[in-house]
């Protein structure tokens, strides 16, 4: 085997263990870091109102999150409405991860679901598949 061979042999095999290994770990870490942002965020702006007993908003339960009918459109209202005291304060990225977190803190969707302006509108909130 020439040097050259050799060289493009190893380079070959790091690259697989970078894409197996390494790439699959930030991925990992990085929607740990999310969901993590998404439950500080919802408590931080939203728990005060939907959490508290007396609070002046409604419980979010899965029946009031169902009656949106899709993520995409839960999503609309939240952004247009929400948070309470200051609408539209919050950037695109923070309503998504807001909505990803109601939908899987109440076992709407798998904890490992995508939910994002490219996925929202397949992810009905009924329980069945769009």
């Amino acid at each position: 085997m020439s040097r050259r061979t050799g060289v493009t042999l190893a380079a070959g095999i790091v690259m697989l263990v970078v894409m197996i290994v390494i790439i699959p770990n930030l991925t990992l870490e990085r929607r740990i870091q999310e969901r993590k942002l998404a439950s500080e965020l919802y408590q931080a702006r939203c728990a005060g109102c939907h959490e508290l007993e007396g609070g002046i908003g409604s419980p979010l339960d899965p029946r009031v999150l169902s009656s949106y009918g899709t993520a995409q459109l839960l999503f609309n209202y939240v952004r247009l409405a929400m948070p309470y005291e200051a609408p539209r304060t919050l950037s695109d990225k923070e309503y998504w991860l807001t909505v990803a977190h109601l939908l899987r803190s109440r076992g709407m969707v798998d904890v490992d679901a995508v939910v994002n302006e490219e996925t929202a509108e397949g992810i009905t909130l009924d329980g069945s598949e769009s």
